[in-house]
């Protein structure tokens, strides 16, 4: 079972270094926006490592980085990242009507969008937290819908400074309308990760696409009250009310042989030497 205590402190840890840099960086600095939100971003994957790394060590830090890079998965897994995310992408895009979007004008972009939002867009600076250890330690405690939905809303929660900072992609967007996309995305994310037997590259892939997406569709850049994002809300909320109803809730979680709670904490190993002296 994963701590209650070791949880909190992979929020705090998290939320503190993204908020303070976003905040620090915006405030003081000149630095492109761009550059801003990058830098800031890598508060939940240095949380998630820095957590593992309390836990397990060197061994910890290792298993954390070796999920991210099981690349053998099924193909109609891969088919979930590369077609049916931008299919729900385009159903939105189409639902409103619009002729001018990257992904129409010059669709070759996919392809430098996909490196640039694996490695420097959210996906790596992210994924090593919310997936890579918050979705396993949540689903020890909860049920993995209401372990999706708790991630969705702290997802959604950590995101909250970049609606004040003008530039983001979250600033032209509804809180509510983003809160429940995020929330439903946390839904099918969580779904792949566990049919692929928790494997993080699914879960970075599905991250990945959904930015890569969100840009060759024109949606984060909306100007005006921002349809668009609404209809692809509506569309991400019903593939994941599909896939409760398809799974029963459960989201294809089966419980596996936990890695943490098998070895005592870095830090529990150390007092353990030190009394012994």
């Amino acid at each position: 079972m994963y701590k209650t205590s070791e949880i909190i402190r992979f929020i705090t840890i998290t939320f503190g270094y993204s908020w303070i840099v976003w905040a620090s960086l915006y405030w003081w600095t000149d630095l492109p926006i761009v550059a801003i939100v990058i830098i800031g971003a890598f508060g939940p994957s240095i949380s998630g490592f820095l957590t593992m790394y309390r836990l397990r060590g060197r061994a910890g830090v290792r298993h954390l980085f070796r999920k991210s890079l099981q690349f053998r998965i099924n193909w109609k897994y891969y088919a979930i990242p590369f077609l049916l995310v931008p299919f729900l992408f385009l159903i939105a895009y189409w639902w409103t009507d619009r002729s001018d979007a990257l992904i129409v004008r010059e669709p070759w972009w996919i392809v430098p969008y996909f490196l640039y939002m694996l490695f420097l867009g959210g996906t790596l600076q992210e994924e090593y937290g919310w997936r890579g250890y918050l979705l396993d330690a949540l689903q020890s405690r909860l049920s993995p819908l209401w372990a999706s939905i708790v991630l969705g809303a702290i997802w959604t929660s950590w995101h909250i400074p970049l609606f004040f900072m003008v530039g983001t992609g979250q600033a032209n967007f509804p809180f509510w309308a983003y809160g429940l996309t995020v929330i439903s995305y946390s839904v099918l994310i969580s779904w792949l990760y566990n049919v692929t037997s928790r494997n993080l590259w699914s879960a970075l892939l599905m991250h990945t696409m959904f930015n890569v997406m969100l840009v060759m569709t024109g949606l984060h850049a909306e100007t005006g009250y921002p349809i668009g994002f609404i209809h692809l809300t509506i569309t991400v909320l019903t593939a994941a009310i599909i896939i409760i109803w398809k799974t029963y809730g459960k989201l294809n979680y089966e419980p596996l042989e936990e890695f943490i709670p098998s070895y005592p904490s870095v830090t529990h190993r150390i007092r353990e030497g030190k009394e012994s002296q």
